[in-house]
């Protein structure tokens, strides 16, 4: 479905990535882990083109990523939740929702309304559907931006540390909310520290460490290895 391959991003002087290579297959479920500042959230920014690779190539549906120039078409099928939810202020929960489908001619304002609908019952805030986003919860404001993503029918969705900025009590609606998607066949990539929702939805973990692929494989491997130093030790200091 998709494939990186020496991807490689630089920011002035400094190589961030150092050559990226990844294969990701329908309904994968892929866990970017490594210590702060070795590239995980660059490199999700690269996949949807938020961030433009300095070179190598991003290869989805038999199309390299760097050529294409309509990035909009690009973003409806490589959705990204931010960690800041990214959400309007100045738009109610529903308009944040169905925004993008309406203006990019994929729905008509009728229909994109009844999806939303459909998907605020679905996670329990449909009575939130008039509101602001300053009057939700962190926890809120995150399952809308997770909605605002699936109901632009991606093929991929990508989470840049989903649960980072919210309060400890509302971590866990969140990542039950992802689960429920992984379990409907999401193809996803994941950044995130929290190792034990990792090995619960994961089916893949890629270790990155100072811009480079350490590690590659699943869960169980990755909990199993015992020839990866540095994996390891990560693995031991994140992992209760």
């Amino acid at each position: 479905m998709l494939e990186v391959k020496n991807l490689k991003k630089s920011f002035g002087k400094v190589d961030v990535l150092k050559g990226i290579d990844l294969k990701v297959e329908k309904g994968d479920r892929i866990a970017i882990i490594g210590p702060s500042g070795c590239g995980k959230s660059t490199l999700l920014r690269c996949l949807n083109m938020i961030e433009k690779p300095t070179s190598g190539e991003i290869i989805f549906k038999n199309k390299n990523l760097m050529e294409i120039n309509n990035l909009n078409k690009l973003r409806m099928k490589i959705g990204m939740v931010f960690q800041q939810f990214n959400l309007f202020p100045h738009l109610t929960v529903e308009k944040n929702i169905t925004l993008a489908p309406i203006k990019l001619g994929l729905m008509s304002e009728n229909s994109a309304k009844k999806k939303s609908n459909e998907l605020l019952k679905k996670i329990g805030l449909y009575d939130k559907r008039k509101n602001y986003p300053e009057q939700l919860s962190g926890g809120q404001k995150q399952r809308v931006a997770i909605v605002r993503s699936l109901i632009m029918n991606p093929d991929i969705l990508l989470f840049d540390e989903p649960t980072s900025a919210l309060d400890p009590e509302m971590v866990q609606e969140v990542l039950e909310l992802i689960k429920e998607i992984a379990d409907e066949g999401m193809t996803m990539i994941i950044v995130s520290h929290e190792m034990n929702f990792v090995r619960e939805c994961a089916n893949k973990i890629l270790f990155i460490d100072e811009g480079v692929v350490s590690f590659f494989g699943t869960v169980e491997e990755a909990l199993n290895n015992k020839s990866n130093e540095r994996l390891n030790d990560f693995l031991n200091k994140t992992t209760k």
